[in-house]
C-alpha cells in the first residue's frame, strides 16, 4: 500500500510543497506509532488482555480504511496493463539507480536495525524497560526533526541532505560497536534515528520527481522490493554472525556496506541539487 499511498500525495501536491507534505505524514506515522505503543501498555498494565488489543487494531483498521472513501481526487492512470506495460520503461534509469543504491543500503541495515535490541540485552545487560525507554526517546526527536525537513531541504538540498544524513547516521552504528557503553550508545541511538528519519521525506519527494507521473507506484513497487529482500537477508547474516561472533562485527560490517547507499545516491543525483 504505501507505493500507492505515496503516488497518490505526490499526485495531488506541487513539487515545491512535496517535502513539507511527505515530512508531515512522516511524523504523523511516527506519532501514531508512538500513541500506538503506550496504548498498549496502559491496556496491559491495567489486566484487559492481548484480546483487547487485537479488537482494538481491528476497530482502528477499519476506520482507517472507511476514511479513503473520502479521497475523491484519485484519477487511473492506465486501465489495463499489458505484458510491456508491467514494468516501467520511461523511468527505468532512476528507478534502477535508486533500486541499486537502496539494496545495499538495506542489506547493511539489516544487519544491525532488526537484531539492536538483542545486543543492547545480552552484551549490554540492559533491562526491557531501559531498551524501550532508549526507543521511545527516538520516536519522540524524529517527530520533532522530521518536521524541519524541508528547511534541511532549503539550506542543503535534497541530494546533499540525504547523501549526507545518512551518512552520519550508519556511521554511529559503527561507532558504537567500538564504544559498548549503553548511556553512551543510548544517545547515539537516538542520535542516529532522528538523522535517518529527516531524510525519509526528502527520498519521497526526490523519487517522486525523478519518477515519471504515469509510473510512480510501479516504480516506488519496484524500489520498495528491491529494500526489503537484502534487509532480510541482511538479517540472515546478522544472526549468524550473533551465533558465532560478537554482534559488533555484524555491526561493523552492516554499517560499512549501508554507507553506499549515501555514497551512491550523491553520485547518480547529486546534478538535481543544482537545478
Amino acid at each position: 500500500m504505501a507505493p500507492l499511498q505515496t503516488s497518490l500525495l505526490a499526485d495531488n501536491t506541487e513539487s515545491m510543497e512535496r517535502t513539507r507534505v511527505f515530512s508531515l505524514t512522516t511524523s504523523i506515522a511516527l506519532f501514531s506509532s508512538l500513541m500506538g505503543s503506550l496504548i498498549s501498555y496502559t491496556i496491559l498494565s491495567v489486566g484487559l488482555g492481548d484480546l483487547t488489543l487485537f479488537r482494538l487494531s481491528l476497530a482502528l483498521s477499519v476506520i482507517s480504511t472507511a476514511l479513503l472513501a473520502l479521497v475523491r481526487r484519485d484519477k487511473p492512470r492506465i486501465k489495463y496493463l499489458g505484458i510491456n506495460e508491467v514494468l516501467p520503461r520511461r523511468s527505468s534509469r532512476p528507478i534502477t539507480r535508486i533500486a541499486i543504491a537502496g539494496s545495499l543500503g538495506s542489506l547493511g541495515l539489516g544487519m544491525v536495525t532488526p537484531l539492536l535490541p538483542l545486543w543492547f540485552r545480552l552484551f549490554l545487560h540492559v533491562s526491557e524497560v531501559e531498551i524501550n525507554e532508549v526507543y521511545t526517546a527516538s520516536y519522540v526527536v524524529s517527530i520533532v526533526l522530521t518536521l524541519l525537513a524541508r528547511r534541511v531541504e532549503g539550506l542543503m538540498g535534497r541530494v546533499r541532505a540525504i547523501s549526507l544524513l545518512r551518512s552520519l547516521s550508519v556511521s554511529l552504528f559503527i561507532v558504537m560497536a567500538f564504544i559498548p557503553i549503553f548511556i553512551i550508545d543510548a544517545v547515539l541511538y537516538v542520535i542516529r534515528v532522528a538523522l535517518y528519519m529527516i531524510t525519509i521525506p526528502l527520498r519521497q519527494s526526490l523519487s517522486m520527481e525523478l519518477i515519471d507521473e504515469s509510473e510512480r507506484a510501479r516504480g516506488l513497487s519496484i524500489t520498495g522490493l528491491a529494500r526489503r529482500v537484502p534487509y532480510g537477508l541482511g538479517s540472515t547474516i546478522a544472526g549468524l554472525l550473533m551465533d558465532y561472533a560478537e554482534f559488533s562485527l555484524s555491526m561493523v560490517l552492516g554499517g560499512t556496506i549501508a554507507l553506499l547507499d549515501p555514497i551512491l545516491y550523491y553520485v547518480f543525483f547529486r546534478r538535481y541539487d543544482g537545478e
